[in-house]
């Protein structure tokens, strides 16, 4: 008679306790496929830009952006690109846009050094100074800062740029990012 009764009470007790369930809509994400294609995609445009196709390179940047709009590494070597065939100012539009998702402070020192270059291609010494210098104290050993940039830690010395990239030498030095 007791298990009878423990079994009417746990029966009853369970069919009279509110339920509540909770219906949440998760939010659509991109297809895991899709990622896989701007992965590719973005291979492909880094090794357009390392042949020196920096038109073909920036198609294939914009087509893993259109698969993956939250795609650093394309947001980054879309501006990269962008320096390369020489537009300056929106590589440095993109480059001031994708420092905000950098994925970590080496990413974020390299976004500010490239920044810095596309900023000496353009002839703006001072503003340049300023992203090698934010780039030099998250990575004192970059080597876009290396390349270009000399500080001098005697008091009273100014900051100043070593010397002016020619050609895509300054863009070249990403390049080694790539891999």
């Amino acid at each position: 008679m007791g298990k009878s009764l423990l079994f009417i009470f746990v029966f009853f007790a369970l069919s009279c306790a509110e339920k509540t369930v909770v219906v949440k809509e998760e939010p659509k994400s991109r297809a895991p496929g899709m990622a896989v294609a701007s992965g590719k995609a973005v291979e492909n445009g880094k090794k357009q830009l390392s042949k020196g196709h920096c038109k073909q390179a920036i198609h294939e940047f914009y087509k893993a952006l259109e698969k993956d709009p939250q795609n650093f590494e394309a947001l980054y070597w879309l501006g990269v690109a962008e320096g390369v065939c020489g537009y300056y100012p929106q590589a440095y539009d993109r480059l001031t846009f994708v420092v905000r998702y950098a994925p970590d402070d080496i990413w974020r020192a390299r976004v500010y050094a490239t920044m810095g270059i596309t900023l000496l291609y353009m002839g703006k010494e001072d503003d340049a100074v300023a992203y090698f210098e934010k780039a030099r104290a998250i990575d004192p050993r970059n080597e876009l800062v290396v390349a270009y940039y000399e500080n001098d830690h005697k008091k009273n010395k100014k900051h100043k740029i070593k010397k002016r990239p020619k050609d895509r030498e300054g863009y070249e030095i990403t390049f080694r990012w790539m891999y």
